[in-house]
C-alpha cells in the first residue's frame, strides 16, 4: 500500500481548505448561488476526505482493479464532471421552459394592451376625435 508524501498531504489540505474558503466567500458576495454551492462544498470536502483517508482511495483502487491510484482519481473526477453536467443540463432545461412560458405570457399581454410606442400619430389623432 502506497502512502501519500508529507508535502503532498500538506499541499492537498491547503488547496482543499482554500477551495472551501473561496466557495464561502463567493456565496457571501452573492456571486455563487446557494443552490450550486452545495455541489462545490461536496467536491471540496470530498477532496479533503481523499487526502485525510488516503487508505480508502487505495482500497477503492484495489476494489475496482485499478493499477494506479491516479486512475481511480481520474475515474472519480470524470464521474463528478458527468454528474455536474447532467445537473446543469436539468437547470438549463428548466430555465428554457420558464423563459418560453414568460415569453408567451408577455406576448399575450402585449396583444391585449399594445404599448403606446406602437400607436402611430395618425391613429392617435383619429382616436381622440
Amino acid at each position: 500500500m502506497s502512502m501519500i508524501q508529507p508535502r503532498q498531504f500538506v499541499a492537498s489540505i491547503i488547496l482543499g481548505l482554500a477551495l472551501l474558503g473561496l466557495i464561502i466567500r463567493l456565496v457571501q458576495k452573492g456571486r455563487l448561488d446557494i443552490a450550486y454551492c452545495w455541489i462545490w462544498i461536496g467536491i471540496a470536502v470530498g477532496a479533503l476526505l481523499v487526502v485525510i483517508r488516503y487508505d480508502w482511495l487505495v482500497h477503492l483502487s484495489d476494489l475496482i482493479g485499478a493499477v494506479t491510484i491516479t486512475t481511480t482519481l481520474f475515474l472519480i473526477a470524470f464521474s463528478v464532471l458527468l454528474l455536474m453536467t447532467l445537473q446543469f443540463s436539468l437547470v438549463i432545461s428548466q430555465h428554457r421552459r420558464q423563459i418560453k412560458k414568460l415569453s408567451q405570457e408577455i406576448a399575450l399581454l402585449r396583444g391585449e394592451h399594445p404599448p403606446e410606442s406602437d400607436v402611430t400619430p395618425d391613429e392617435a389623432d383619429t382616436s381622440t376625435s
